[in-house]
């Protein structure tokens, strides 16, 4: 058998004689608590009604059923014959932005966004790009920047080598693992 964590048997009788003992304890309700009582009630559409009494102060609040708007009860639950399965629809085939004459192959890689969001290509508006097509790369270069929520990411090149292409314009929406850029981890600088 399980004990229980709380045994909250005999709490009431423990306050009473507590407060009983210690006859100097007193409780006072100020205009300002009582204001606080009135707008929290006034605020809780489902309260009816509520009593408060303290030594020589007394509350009272009572609404008629109709002005109190209890939470909706929910609709009972109703069985019915199983829906029937709807047909599975197979993903789209995934499409991304290419510059004609670039090779896709063992000998470029690929920088590919983690997150989606929009694509910046600079650090703000009217600054130069943080790569171009042919910039030198090591594996913490910043290519660009991903916005979530107000929240800027830096994406990295994660290879060293040269960028071959761009995929993504400035300030375009990108979605999770689509390519942003090409790089060429085998090739030097261009003369």
């Amino acid at each position: 058998m399980v004990t229980p964590v709380h045994d909250w048997s005999g709490l009431t009788e423990a306050v009473e004689a507590r407060d009983a003992a210690n006859a100097s304890v007193s409780y006072d309700l100020s205009y300002a608590d009582a204001l606080n009582i009135l707008r929290l009630v006034d605020s809780t559409p489902n309260v009816r009604e509520l009593r408060i009494t303290l030594n020589d102060m007394k509350i009272e609040i009572m609404r008629d059923a109709e002005a109190a708007s209890p939470a909706p009860k929910p609709e009972p639950m109703r069985t019915a014959a199983a829906p029937a399965p709807s047909p599975v629809l197979a993903p789209p085939p995934r499409v991304e932005p290419r510059t004609a004459g670039v090779e896709i192959g063992a000998d470029v890689a690929a920088v590919r966004s983690p997150i989606a969001g929009v694509f910046y290509r600079s650090q703000s508006p009217g600054a130069p790009p943080f790569v171009e097509i042919g910039s030198m790369v090591d594996e913490d270069t910043v290519v660009g920047i991903i916005e979530v929520m107000k929240v800027l990411n830096n994406i990295k090149a994660g290879v060293k080598g040269v960028v071959k292409e761009i995929c993504v314009p400035n300030e375009e929406l990108v979605q999770f693992d689509q390519t942003l850029v090409y790089i060429s981890p085998n090739e030097q600088v261009p003369a």
